[in-house]
């Protein structure tokens, strides 16, 4: 299939609007003016209430103190409890000089700490920097010092992660462990939070929806990852969106065991649960035999996971003999989720339903109902409700049903700017409409196909992988002389990452020897499988290899 030439590097932009859509509540109060009734006169006054994404846990503790808001291994909070241990966070965060705007950055597995934490940061206003565990110490060390979080606090099966880390962000002046198991002179969380007050936080400037919520790292197309600034109002209306498309409710129970360092977890399962006042059931790491245990004996009714993650729960012993008829549907993203999965759970009464989302857009952007799901196999759906989408050629006009062109998106639930980064902000955007570099097309009723990646981006196991970064890294391996990396097709992963490399002239090079040079220095998931040595990359005069032609070459 072939794909068009898109927009240009920086035709045709405009200037972006610096707020989103808020969200407020506004309320007419009645204003006595005069004390005489025979002279007393009315006039109204308009009164806007701002909100924050703190509030939710406050609101639910009032209102329901009693009920079981989350559950991790054998700790169960409810509602007030949950925010009674979110108060003391954020107290502690502000005895700690964490003031709004300031940022706080989680190494963190997934848990109840992982939560109270973001909002605990949410009711004083400072921002979360979430840190993928999976990488590598030097990939780790640039996204904190990009970043300059206050405080770190970290897991204790990282803890030599930190150690490797410690000293070399200047900005991190305190460092605290999720529990038992970190360097001796850190506290604990639970010890760090015990003398901290349970009421309701005082900050000196009131938090609201414009302003930033997660600044959330995804890997560029140079090399070097760039944070996305979520705003409060994003992961507002990403709830809003998530609640009208799935009917989340406080009856459901659902399940968290993809990490919350990803914008998927996080807000298309995390936060619109939690805003809905769905009970929320924690695993730590993801564990196939486990989260079908914990679905059967919690009584789940859904949960969010990547295409892989499915795929292994159906290869385990377990599968046939466990119950899920609790299952209301399956969320699955990141990933196209192959018909062969899909009838594999209908077999046992569970439906899917599918979406399309990134980083920038906190994080739906359309979602393919289950009822759909094999009559639009390979569709990601419709865009949500507060969300639109645009499908453009080069000159930014809009295409045909059937066309394929650039995907554009805009709505209240798409970010602020790159952190940091003016330049990549403005040439992500036309005006309010964001430049998602995905080409697709809309069908003749409006269901929205991805016909290539961002750029040479590929996924594997739900994990985003840029060709760019595993080709910095190959580089610097003086055995190597030229190198280009794509993905290719693997049943197990979606997609892993296969170097086409050169050697340098009179050297002897191996697969092994490659592949062990990236361990040491890049996360598992980007480390290539596999291999392959050539004389020499097919390449436009401007240097830039072909990757459409090593695609084209190597994917079979």
């Amino acid at each position: 299939m072939d794909v068009p030439k898109l927009r240009g590097e920086s035709k045709h932009k405009t200037e972006r609007h610096s707020k989103i859509e808020p969200l407020r509540i506004v309320m007419y109060s009645v204003c006595t003016l005069s004390t005489s009734r025979k002279g007393m006169s009315k006039k109204k006054q308009k009164v806007e209430i701002n909100m924050n994404i703190g509030e939710w846990s406050t609101r639910w503790a009032q209102r329901y103190p009693s009920e079981s808001s989350v559950k991790y291994g054998d700790l169960e909070l409810t509602r007030k409890e949950f925010n009674s241990r979110i108060n003391r966070a954020a107290n502690g965060f502000l005895e700690a000089g964490i003031r709004k705007g300031d940022r706080v950055s989680v190494l963190l597995g997934n848990s109840n700490v992982f939560l109270e934490a973001l909002f605990a940061l949410s009711k004083i206003g400072a921002v979360l920097v979430p840190l993928n565990f999976r990488l590598a110490a030097p990939e780790l060390d640039y996204i904190i010092n990009d970043s300059e979080p206050g405080v770190l606090i970290y897991s204790p099966e990282f803890t030599s992660l930190v150690e490797e880390l410690r000293g070399k962000s200047p900005t991190v002046k305190r460092y605290i462990c999720e529990a038992t198991g970190g360097m001796p002179d850190d506290p604990e969380f639970e010890e760090w939070v015990s003398d901290k007050s349970e009421e309701e936080p005082q900050p000196a400037e009131e938090p609201t929806l414009d302003d930033p919520h997660v600044i959330m790292y995804t890997s560029g197309t140079t090399g070097r990852p760039k944070g996305a600034v979520i705003l409060q109002g994003n992961t507002q209306w990403n709830a809003v969106n998530a609640m009208n498309m799935y009917s989340f409710s406080s009856e459901d129970s659902a399940v968290c065991c993809a990490p919350l360092f990803h914008i998927a977890a996080l807000n298309a399962s995390a936060t619109p649960s939690l805003y809905a006042g769905s009970r929320y059931v924690i695993q730590r790491f993801f564990d196939p035999a486990g989260i079908l245990k914990i679905i059967e004996e919690e009584r789940i009714t859904n949960m969010f996971g990547v295409p892989v993650m499915f795929l292994m729960m159906s290869q385990t012993p377990e599968f046939e003999k466990t119950d899920l008829s609790s299952i209301r549907f399956f969320m699955v993203g990141g990933s196209p989720c192959p018909k062969s999965l899909i009838q594999t759970y209908l077999k046992k009464g569970v439906k899917f339903n599918q979406g399309y989302g990134m980083t920038e857009t906190a994080t739906a952007i359309t979602a393919l109902r289950s009822e759909d799901a094999l009559r639009k196999v390979g569709s990601c759906g419709k865009p949500v409700l507060h969300t639109d989408v645009r499908i453009v050629d080069l000159d930014n006009q809009d295409v045909a049903a059937g066309e394929k062109g650039e995907i554009l998106v805009k709505g209240p639930n798409v970010m602020k700017e790159y952190w940091k980064r003016p330049e990549e902000t403005t040439e992500s955007f036309i005006g309010d409409w964001l430049y998602t570099g995905d080409v697709g097309y809309f069908d003749e009723e409006g269901y929205l196909f991805l016909v290539d990646r961002r750029k040479d981006m590929y996924i594997s196991g739900g994990e985003n992988v840029y060709p760019a970064e595993v080709e910095d890294v190959l580089m610097s391996f003086e055995k190597v002389a030229d190198v280009g990396v794509i993905g290719i097709p693997d049943e197990r992963w979606g997609e892993v990452g296969l170097a086409i490399v050169v050697a340098k002239p009179g050297t002897k090079l191996s697969e092994a020897e490659v592949i062990e040079f990236c361990k040491n220095r890049l996360a598992k998931y980007k480390v290539p499988k596999k291999v392959e040595f050539t004389d020499a990359l097919p390449r436009l005069l401007t240097g830039k290899i072909l990757k459409k032609d090593l695609r084209a070459n190597y994917t079979e």
